[in-house]
């Protein structure tokens, strides 16, 4: 579970990676051009940087130069660019890895797994009070007890502890694990699974998830 940072100017293209990576309950923050880029990547700490290295407005390699000014998190080229001469320019700019277009989303779900093993990016395992939730088995445990989610549930659990100390709104919930095919869903359907969750957690009191009223909802204190 990881926040990731991607860069791609094909808006079609970045939002199949995101649904892809938001599987494996990853944070995806996409922006699309480079001086987007440039002007958002501080705001947040990331756990990886997927980069395009052709924009209409910069380069990838720049902006990996400029993260690399302060940073050694690891960055993953998406490049059509795949001749040997290209490859050894990105690696010279600061890149880990790269990936060539076009490409399977599994095999970037694999890769980007790799990467943040490899480099000890990604928590596997997260406790919080009494919860404890393994995300290489996909196991949630409660005062030592195994509970048993939904893959909804599950998902949904993932995200509000992925964002803990952030208020998520009903609308990311709902474009981040609901709008996957593009079909409609209404509020309701947050608000069912949230109480779902909640009664599986035991969680009357809302130690886990608290409601913020007119707003959304927040992970733990």
């Amino acid at each position: 579970m990881a926040n990731i940072f991607l860069l791609e100017d094909d808006k079609i293209l970045s939002k199949g990676i995101a649904i892809a990576l938001q599987k494996d309950c990853h944070t995806v923050n996409a922006v699309y051009g480079f001086m987007e880029a440039l002007k958002k990547y501080k705001k947040q700490k990331y756990d990886l940087f997927l980069l395009d290295i052709n924009l209409p407005d910069g380069s990838g390699l720049d902006f990996c130069k400029k993260i690399r000014e302060t940073s050694e998190i690891p960055i993953l080229f998406l490049t059509a660019n795949d001749a040997e001469e290209d490859m050894l320019e990105g690696f010279g700019a600061g890149c880990d890895d790269y990936i060539s277009k076009p490409f399977s989303l599994e095999v970037l779900r694999k890769k980007v797994q790799a990467i943040l093993k490899r480099t000890g990016s990604e928590r596997t395992k997260i406790r919080y009070k009494n919860l404890e939730v393994d995300i290489d088995k996909c196991l949630v445990l409660l005062n030592g007890e195994e509970i048993h989610l939904t893959s909804t549930e599950y998902k949904l659990l993932c995200y509000l502890i992925k964002n803990k100390g952030r208020v998520v709104t009903k609308a990311m919930l709902l474009e981040n694990l609901w709008d996957i095919d593009g079909n409609f869903i209404d509020d309701n359907t947050v608000r069912v699974n949230i109480n779902r969750l909640r009664q599986k957690l035991k969680d009357e009191k809302q130690e886990y998830i608290v409601t913020v009223f007119g707003i959304g909802y927040t992970f733990g204190e």
